[in-house]
């Protein structure tokens, strides 16, 4: 029926390993400005998320962009990955 296993959970973006891929489900809601700045750049939930690097800083690939994020967004994204 699907043609991607996935998972039910989702957990936050700063906990996935490097070239893992996920659907963005939800934001951490108890930050108003941090909500601001992810809708701003982009990030939405429904949409397809890669980790492609953790350190210095977490860079991500939404949809054909690449952004660079800190760790305090990087723990506001939640994730359910796929494989």
């Amino acid at each position: 029926m699907f043609a991607q296993s996935f998972t039910v959970e989702s957990l936050a973006l700063n906990l996935l390993k490097e070239k893992d891929t996920g659907i963005i489900t939800q934001f951490r809601k108890n930050d108003e400005n941090l909500l601001r700045k992810l809708i701003a750049m982009g990030i939405m939930p429904g949409l397809k998320i890669t980790l492609e690097q953790r350190f210095p800083s977490y860079v991500i690939k939404v949809g054909e962009m690449r952004i660079a994020i800190d760790r305090t967004l990087a723990r506001a994204i939640y994730v359910r990955r796929t494989r």
